[in-house]
């Protein structure tokens, strides 16, 4: 029986890209934005900038966004979006409440849209989380096709949730209502765009809304390296200089 032997590939004088699940155009587009944010000087407004420009690149073009907070990041690569004001807050009982109701009208009429709501700092106050909670339960039990993109600060040595209070824990809520929590650090662009496809990716074939975490530490909100040199450090690896 003749023997087979495998196709040789040719070889390059450059030897192969490794693999990146994240388009190289979308890493170019992130890495623009991020210098954008660096240059205006925005990047430390609610801790979530950095994956708002992600999860914005992530989305289809007719993908609503939904504005619960100031959202430096997503105003940066994406015009428009849905913007919750104080008197629709109160109306609704809750910003993030008046949030959701807005994106389940944006997402009317088009069923393979996914919305995600900016929704800033998470709050530990009593009257915040209780609207987390009946936002995040209302969209849970209808499996509406929502990221909540929510950014919070973990302090060495203490809990994210004191057992004397009814602070939300985000740890704790798809044992509350079903909603799984994906959590990054809030300096990771590549990562944040990583999650939101998966993410997109569940709520498009009707598995239901998601939150994303942006972590910071001990209220720095920095790491050993920015943003900017994180994502430039990951590009160079793939072969992706910024332009």
């Amino acid at each position: 029986m003749p023997t087979i032997k495998p196709a040789k590939v040719p070889e390059t004088g450059g030897g192969t890209k490794p693999f990146s699940l994240v388009p190289a155009l979308a890493q170019q587009q992130m890495y623009k934005a991020l210098a954008a944010l660096k240059s205006a000087k925005l990047s430390s407004a609610n801790g979530a900038e950095v994956a708002e420009i992600a999860i914005c690149l992530a989305l289809g073009k007719h993908d609503p966004v939904i504005l619960a907070s100031a959202a430096s990041g997503a105003r940066t690569v994406r015009k428009g979006g849905k913007v919750i004001g104080g008197k629709l807050a109160e109306a609704h009982g809750g910003i993030l409440v008046a949030a959701t109701v807005a994106a389940v009208g944006a997402l009317l009429g088009d069923a393979k849209a996914t919305a995600l709501v900016c929704a800033g700092r998470l709050d530990g106050e009593q009257a915040a989380s209780e609207d987390y909670r009946r936002a995040f339960g209302f969209a849970a039990r209808h499996k509406l096709p929502i990221l909540y993109l929510v950014a919070n600060n973990l302090s060495q040595g203490r809990s994210l949730a004191r057992k004397d209070t009814q602070e939300l824990d985000l740890r704790t809520l798809y044992a509350e209502v079903g909603m799984p929590v994906f959590s990054l650090d809030a300096n990771d662009a590549i990562a944040a765009y990583r999650v939101a496809t998966e993410a997109l990716h569940n709520a498009r074939h009707l598995r239901g809304p998601c939150v994303v975490e942006a972590l910071t530490i001990d209220g720095k909100g920095k790491s050993a390296a920015s943003p900017l040199d994180l994502l430039r450090e990951y590009m160079e690896r793939h072969g992706n200089r910024p332009l």
